[in-house]
């Protein structure tokens, strides 16, 4: 081996973007990366309310008293509390009475 150096080329800096077909965006909830990034800040700066209008997309037996209650000097956080629901329930029970009953995937 000669004292030249000899360097690896490294494939871990990719800069190149491939953007997503038209038909897939047309169906996507996030539709670019722009609406990502105003949704990121909202969620930041307004969690209660980010979360909470997300929260009422999904069937509650109770609805929550409050979406967020934080003690960050015992590190504990408790997300819609008072609130009721049953992951199953709105995974597969709620599609039951809609047009997505007879659905396979």
């Amino acid at each position: 081996m000669t004292a030249d150096k000899k360097t690896i080329s490294s494939m871990m800096d990719e800069t190149r973007r491939f953007e997503p077909p038209a038909a897939f965006v047309d169906k996507a909830h996030i539709k670019s990366r722009k609406q990502y990034e105003e949704m990121h800040k909202r969620s930041v700066t307004n969690p209660e309310d980010f979360w909470g209008e997300y929260a009422d997309e999904l069937h509650w037996f109770k609805r929550w008293d409050k979406v967020v209650e934080s003690d960050f000097s015992s590190a504990k956080i408790q997300w819609f509390i008072g609130g009721q629901l049953n992951v199953s329930d709105n995974c597969l029970d709620r599609h039951l009475s809609t047009s997505r009953k007879d659905k396979a995937r």
